[in-house]
């Protein structure tokens, strides 16, 4: 049992920039499958992620790892009012209790091994003690005393039951199983003895609702009822696309689409849990309203990008990774935390949205299915194809795949041109013109490929992965797009004069300020330090980065499969795992900055899928594969030139002991702080546009109270006061 010692906070939904070191959570919540109702408040579990409407204001809040649940894809609550507390289940049989502002964590059945599926099914709460149905049998937890006190199973080892739910009649307990039901005495008799328990004769195999109210027993044999549940005197009986009040009265309305769950809360209002529309309110039978909280489509994700102020994030994937056949488009949230979903009917019917890329106000999408969508102003203009690009979008000649174009990626030059990458045909590089010319381009004379991510470098050089196992090209037009005489194109592989890759199979590419690329491979991490080189006629290789540790060295990560890179505003690189979670590296790969897992971070998943960055404010995003959580990093892009600079937090708090930030600056500018009356008290340099100050002076004691002076120095040595902070003791 781990006991955790933190209060359970609501979540603003639209938050203003966290300080340094600060989590926030981006989970989906428009599939809702559960509700439980406390005294205060309504619950839902949505997407395996858990929020709650306040009665009193009806304010939508969430509820995560953040603020201090132990796990992530939640799978059904149930609140006992007798001691307010609330015990939660997730998917991997983790078990927490909320009771009293803290969160105490039961990891036994998680932690347990099992030879088969191991799952809880429902909760039922009798007394002091949760009822937990499972594969492994019936789990008793003592919700006092926070342990698991005892495992009932019904039938014996060799024959054992998958119990769904249980019920409490005034001397016995049943349990409906997928044998049958199952009931036993309870006073007198050893539960835990499967002898104990004796079969209810029926003609119906396999139990999965059942109710006992009134010492009337409520069972589902027709397989139609999705749930069943009993509040002040009601039967509510729940169907794919209807509620059935007491057995008389049907409630059904548009919005009742797939039906999960249903319950009447202690003021007579129908709540009902839709994995299509979300948890939806009725009021006298009648349609209230939704109630969910502005979210993305999904958690599922191929790709993100941060840019233009606006979070994009693609759910499709391809042949080599990610949902494949996905029609769930993509999301856009805006620099309010307002969410636009971009389904595949609004896309033109395109589907595996794989990639974005925007310039000015325009944003393109990247089908891996049907070519390219336009979007202008955030709304859809145009779907390119075969037949309106000059056949620059070029279709695969598959019979099973006639007129597709697989696209995977796109990307704009710094001339506004984007450019974008084919898979399975003969030209598989095309652009699209800032003057809507299209063109296309070949990088092999006999042979198709798969194609993943593409780059532009700062020698405007084109560097595409090559599906898994086949390296990567580089093309360079000599900045003469409708001219191919002079272009030049190259395979790189793992020989050691044809770019000395570490691995063929390459996941990620990224370009840092230096000009370096640096791309992941499945052992680990490679480097090109020139790639103004590769068509040199020199041996032109890779380079992967050597750790030393007394006599001993290795290869960075080289027992990683590295799945994306990105690079923040002072040149250090985020690199994302397959296995192992979230690195932040030094501008050379030399130190490790940050590790960050699920088990020492809120981080949902060790698979982290992509990281991109708000360069303004530092946030970092990390996609994984449960969903998307972000973390404030103390890096942002540096100013061009000083104009506005921002502290935060500003006034500093006498309780505040947190890293105060103050960004805005000048790219590794030099900073002084002084009292008011000149006297330094810290110097730091920035990373990238910020610079970190912990409150203390150079005696390594906290600053008195006060106003103090921020003065910055740029890369030509003037220096001049950009920001005051108001300090309190």
């Amino acid at each position: 049992m781990k006991k955790l010692l933190v209060l359970i906070l609501p979540f603003c939904l639209h938050a203003q920039d966290g300080p340094i070191g600060s989590w926030k959570d981006y989970l989906s919540y428009s599939s809702a499958s559960f509700i439980a109702e406390t005294k205060d408040n309504i619950y839902c579990v949505a997407n395996g992620g858990l929020y709650y409407i306040k009665k009193t204001d009806e304010s939508i809040n969430r509820v995560s790892k953040i603020t201090g649940l132990s796990d992530v894809n939640i799978k059904q609550i149930a609140y006992s009012y007798n001691l307010n507390a609330t015990i939660i289940t997730y998917e991997n049989c983790n078990i927490d209790i909320l009771k009293n502002n803290e969160v105490i964590n039961i990891s036994d059945v998680k932690r347990k091994e099992h030879a088969g599926i191991k799952s809880i099914n429902n909760i039922t709460i009798n007394g002091s003690t949760a009822y937990l149905s499972s594969t492994l049998g019936l789990i008793l937890v003592d919700i006092e005393n926070y342990e698991i006190i005892d495992l009932y199973n019904v039938t014996d080892q060799n024959t054992s039951a998958v119990i769904n739910g249980c019920a409490f009649s005034e001397d016995s307990l049943i349990v409906a199983t997928d044998q049958g039901l199952y009931y036993a005495v309870i006073n007198g008799s050893n539960l835990s003895d499967f002898n104990s328990w004796q079969q209810y004769p029926s003609a119906y195999q396999s139990y999965e609702n059942i109710i006992i109210k009134n010492n009337t027993l409520y069972v589902d044999t027709s397989k139609n009822v999705v749930s069943i549940s009993f509040n002040n005197e009601t039967l509510i009986e729940t169907y794919s696309d209807s509620i059935i009040i007491n057995n008389s009265e049907h409630i059904t309305h548009s919005k009742l689409e797939k039906i999960k769950y249903a319950w009447i809360d202690n003021e007579d209002n129908i709540w009902a849990a839709d994995s299509i529309n979300g948890l939806l309110k009725f009021v006298e039978k009648e349609y209230q309203g939704t109630y969910t909280p502005n979210c993305s489509r999904e958690n599922r994700l191929f790709s993100l990008d941060f840019t233009n102020n606006k979070l994009y994030v693609c759910h499709g994937g391809h042949i080599n990774f990610g949902t494949f056949w996905n029609k769930n488009g993509a999301s856009v949230m805006d620099q309010y935390e307002n969410w636009r979903n971009y389904d595949y009917y609004e896309l033109k019917n395109a589907r595996d949205i794989v990639s974005s890329a925007s310039y000015a106000n325009k944003t393109y999408f990247a089908s891996y299915y049907n070519g390219v969508v336009e979007l202008e102003d955030d709304d859809v203009v145009e779907r390119y194809s075969w037949w309106n690009t000059n056949n620059a979008l070029d279709t695969i000649s598959y019979w099973q795949y006639d007129n597709r174009m697989a696209i995977s990626d796109l990307k704009f030059d710094k001339n506004g041109n984007m450019w974008g990458l084919l898979s399975s045909v003969e030209r598989p590089l095309f652009v699209k013109t800032n003057d809507n010319e299209w063109f296309n381009f070949s990088i092999s004379s006999n042979q198709t490929f798969l194609f993943d991510e593409l780059l532009i470098d700062d020698y405007n050089q084109k560097w595409g992965i090559m599906g898994r196992g086949n390296g990567m090209f580089v093309y360079n037009d000599n900045n003469t797009i409708s001219n191919i005489e002079d272009d030049q194109y190259i395979l790189l592989d793992m020989n050691t004069n044809n770019g000395s890759l570490p691995s063929m199979y390459i996941y990620c590419i990224a370009n840092d300020h230096d000009g370096e690329i640096w791309f992941g491979t499945d052992k680990g991490i490679g480097v090109f330090y020139d790639p103004s080189a590769v068509f040199s006629g020199y041996n032109f290789g890779a380079e992967q980065i050597l750790i030393t540790e007394g006599d001993y060295g290795q290869y960075l990560l080289s027992e990683e499969t590295i799945l994306c890179i990105t690079i923040d505003g002072a040149n250090r690189k985020w690199v994302g795992t397959e296995n192992s979670g979230a690195f932040l590296l030094s501008e050379n790969g030399q130190d490790e900055i940050l590790h960050f897992t699920e088990n020492n971070s809120p981080l949902f998943s060790d698979k982290i899928i992509d990281i991109t960055i708000n360069h303004e404010n530092g946030e970092v995003f990390f996609g994984t594969e449960k969903g998307i959580i972000s973390y404030r990093s103390n890096s942002t892009k540096g100013a061009d030139s000083q104009k506005e600079t921002k502290v935060f937090p500003n006034p500093v708090q006498k309780n505040y002991r947190g890293p105060i930030a103050i960004s805005g600056l000048i790219s590794n500018a030099e900073i002084k702080i002084t009292d008011i009356a000149g006297n330094l008290v810290f110097e730091t340099k920035a990373k990238g546009g910020t610079a970190i100050w912990d409150g203390k002076n150079k005696s390594g004691e906290r600053a008195a109270t006060g106003v103090y002076l921020v003065f910055s120095t740029d890369t030509n040595g003037e220096e001049r006061a950009v920001s005051k902070i108001l300090f309190f003791h």
